[in-house]
């Protein structure tokens, strides 16, 4: 729970207004379980859950805030459309610099049609350029300088929504492959170094994961972007992919909690 706690703190967001979202999680998850087997009745879901029946009926009554999609989707289609559709690569796979609005037939605008008819152009050009995908190639013309969305900003809306599902998609995974019902599992890998890895070797084993990641990665991708196009579109659609990370865990030793915290409030009796 500690880095999601960090972030939540970073983004602003108080215990109380996570603990209110928390509640409402619980009473969906489990009416959403238990209605497998039989519709629950409202005072099961408040015995397996902890919460009251006053807090179940407004759970249930009410449908629980939920942030709009940013325009990472948007952005990332576009840059891998510009790195796959034949019309917008050149010679040895590199994406062609492209006017703002011309020619009509290929131009940045026409690629982010190509992706959304309905959204704004220059609000994803300026979206890109900020997170350094894009930059300008002389006075007008535009190059692709990455495949990859990074989000500088830690508090971005994106960064926050690419946290939560990166975090909601791991957990699904791990969800579902500790239910015995599913036989047949889905990927979950994992190296380690064991006993741990010598301090001055760290540098080196995430350059190392890094260049062999990102060509797994680009590697998966033309798979999808050979096979996942508009035109194969045989009904229904699902999200699937592969998220890749690499984790360090923190030192082991911890200083205790009071040595960490402002003790003259205490000594006066604030709080107690």
């Amino acid at each position: 729970m500690r880095p999601l706690a960090r972030l939540l703190i970073r983004a602003g967001v108080r215990f109380d207004e996570f603990a209110d979202l928390a509640r409402g999680v619980y009473v969906e998850s489990a009416a959403r379980d238990f209605s497998r087997s039989g519709l629950p009745s409202r005072r099961r879901i408040a015995a397996v859950t902890g919460l009251t029946r006053r807090e179940v009926d407004r759970y249930v009554d009410f449908t629980l805030p939920s942030a709009k999609p940013t325009s990472a989707d948007l952005l990332v289609e576009i840059l891998q459309k510009w790195h796959t559709i034949p019309e917008y690569v050149g010679p040895y796979g590199i994406p062609r610099e492209l006017e703002f609005a011309r020619p009509v037939e290929r131009c940045f605008r026409s690629l982010v049609a190509l992706v959304d008819p309905a959204a704004d152009p220059d609000a994803a050009l300026e979206e890109l350029r900020r997170a350094g995908a894009i930059a300008l190639a002389g006075d007008s013309r535009l190059r692709a300088v990455s495949r990859s969305l990074l989000m500088s900003a830690p508090a971005s809306p994106q960064f926050i929504e690419h946290f939560g599902l990166t975090l909601s998609r791991f957990a699904a995974t791990m969800e579902y492959n500790m239910n015995p019902e599913n036989g047949a599992k889905r990927l979950q890998r994992r190296v380690t170094a064991d006993r741990g890895l010598p301090l001055e070797l760290v540098p080196a084993f995430e350059k190392y994961a890094r260049a062999k990641a990102t060509e797994f990665l680009l590697d998966l991708d033309n798979w999808l972007a050979s096979r996942a196009s508009d035109d194969s579109d045989s009904g229904e659609r699902l999200d699937a992919g592969v998220n890749v990370f690499l984790y360090i865990e923190p030192s082991a030793k911890e200083e205790p909690l009071p040595s960490l915290v402002n003790a003259s409030e205490t000594d006066r009796g604030v709080n107690r």
